[in-house]
């Protein structure tokens, strides 16, 4: 153990996570966890952010070479479409008391944007109960892993709008959606603009 190495901010934070990790007399503990915890928490979002996309990259591939090029969209559709349900049915499971309404999808998305996709920045342009529209900017990592995977262009951008139709239906709302591909840079630098109405 280095008595004079300082530990990163991160790790003391998130130390209830590492409380049962075990070493050996000889390995220096501190050296480990100075060496390979992440040192700041944007270097650890970003790397989470990093594996996620890499997983979904991955996946979609090893689906396109057993099933062919068409289910690489049909699986990166339907994942996304399930994961706007469950994230809509977990947050209206802590938050009960949100309408089932336009502004509480607009709220749904800021979450997920808080909590999964660090990357995007997002830009309000109108907000009611009858309509949202938004831009969302950044970097789609999506985007960025589907290029070094060489699948990105088997794939329907952006790929998350399934994602919000899932948040939809399951709220049952009867909505018009459409998101525009305003910039889709080979750099993966993005702006989409997300336009949500209900139907009259």
């Amino acid at each position: 153990m280095n008595n004079n190495l300082q530990l990163p901010e991160t790790f003391i934070a998130l130390s209830d996570f590492r409380k049962k990790d075990i070493y050996l007399p000889e390995m220096d503990q501190d050296q480990i966890i100075s060496d390979f915890f992440p040192g700041t928490f944007t270097e650890l979002v970003q790397r989470l952010s990093d594996i996620t996309g890499a997983f979904y990259g991955g996946l979609l591939k090893q689906s396109g070479k057993l099933f062919g090029p068409e289910a690489i969209e049909q699986l990166s559709s339907a994942f996304m479409y399930d994961l706007g349900s469950k994230m809509t049915l977990r947050t209206l499971g802590l938050k009960p008391d949100l309408q089932l309404e336009i502004p509480t999808v607009a709220k749904i998305l800021i979450g997920a944007i808080f909590t999964s996709s660090p990357e995007y920045s997002f830009e309000f342009k109108e907000l009611n109960d009858q309509k949202v529209e938004m831009l969302i900017k950044g970097v789609d990592r999506y985007h960025r892993i589907t290029q070094s995977f060489e699948i990105a262009g088997l794939l329907k951008w952006p790929v998350i709008k399934p994602f919000v139709q899932g948040v939809c239906d399951t709220m049952g709302l009867d909505v018009l959606l459409n998101i525009e591909v305003l910039e889709l840079n080979p750099d993966s630098s993005c702006v989409y603009l997300v336009k949500l109405s209900k139907r009259n």
